[in-house]
């Protein structure tokens, strides 16, 4: 596959989320344009229109069409073989293996590859964000839901169909809340935005949105209880990786995750519980961690570590 056609210079990455969908435009190693789409409640996918999302993207890219040589996309949900299918309905509707790659393609004529969300940031942070110096690393996303991926040996470990590393859905609640996934009991059911909202939504404060509760610091305990309670099912997650796989460096991310507040909560949590010395750091790359991590995964490496591969 060619990468120095001089009409065909830039490399689409794509971060399909919860509530956004956020597009960078690279040009070499450099980003020269950002997209934002929001995701309109009123137009979520469903069984028979899980298209609308992938043509919001493609009407979005169609004016470089002709200058577009790669597409990569992070998102949500599962992702094999550039089937797509949402795990949690009540994020981005209800629809299974959709052809996102394929359908994509169709448009463009250009390679367009897909994998999951959190495997993107992990692989961003790992390349050039704060996992650069770890061997090991387990990075974990709180946002509209909550999910996780880990490098070992300084390769990415990449889920398989069956949901390996699916850190959102353990379960840490016997017969706990229903989660969207339709288990009961996930972490995501707890410490997800979409959790947090639902159990704001029931209080005095139901006209704020969980941006407002985190960040107006407010001295409240009925909101200090909440915050509580949802990073201790986080750093039960965590303390089971670090027993599990023997990892002890996490790198937090997620527009949740990122908040001072819920950040430091989630260490003093973990350290009540686990006498273990886990350290923690923030996401270098904050919200463009899966942007890069689907321009790492074409310009330098595959998963596999198979071959390298030149983006000039």
């Amino acid at each position: 596959m060619g990468y120095k056609e001089v009409d065909k210079n830039i490399f689409v990455a794509v971060d399909i989320g919860g509530t956004k969908i956020s597009i960078a435009l690279f040009e070499k190693s450099k980003i020269f344009k950002k997209i934002r789409l929001e995701t309109n409640p009123q137009e979520q996918p469903t069984k028979d229109k899980p298209q609308l999302i992938a043509d919001n993207i493609i009407n979005s890219l169609i004016n470089y069409k002709e200058k577009i040589t790669e597409i990569g996309i992070a998102t949500t949900g599962v992702i094999h073989k550039g089937y797509w299918s949402v795990l949690n309905k009540k994020i981005l509707g209800e629809f299974t293996e959709f052809p996102l790659t394929e359908y994509i393609n169709k448009v463009f004529d250009v390679p367009v590859f897909a994998f999951s969300d959190t495997e993107a940031a992990a692989l961003g942070e790992f390349r050039f964000g704060a996992g650069k110096e770890f061997k090991d690393f387990y990075y974990i996303t709180v946002s509209t839901g909550v999910g996780g991926s880990m490098v070992l040996d300084k390769k990415l470990y990449s889920k398989s169909p069956n949901l390996a590393g699916a850190f959102g859905h353990m379960v840490v609640v016997s017969d706990g809340n229903l989660c969207g996934c339709g288990r009961k009991g996930c972490i995501e059911a707890y410490s997800s935005g979409t959790a947090l909202k639902k159990i704001i939504n029931n209080s005095e404060f139901k006209n704020l949105t969980v941006k407002d509760v985190l960040l107006n610091k407010l001295d409240n305990p009925w909101v200090s209880e909440l915050i509580q309670k949802s990073c201790k099912y986080l750093a039960e997650g965590i303390v089971n990786v670090n027993l599990l796989l023997g990892i002890n460096n996490f790198i937090v991310g997620g527009s949740i995750g990122l908040n001072n507040r819920f950040f430091e909560e989630i260490q003093k949590q973990t350290s009540l519980i686990s006498s273990q010395v886990i350290k923690f750091e923030k996401a270098q790359l904050k919200n463009d961690a899966e942007l890069f991590g689907c321009f790492a995964k074409s310009a330098y490496f595959d998963l596999n570590n198979k071959y390298e591969k030149k983006y000039e």
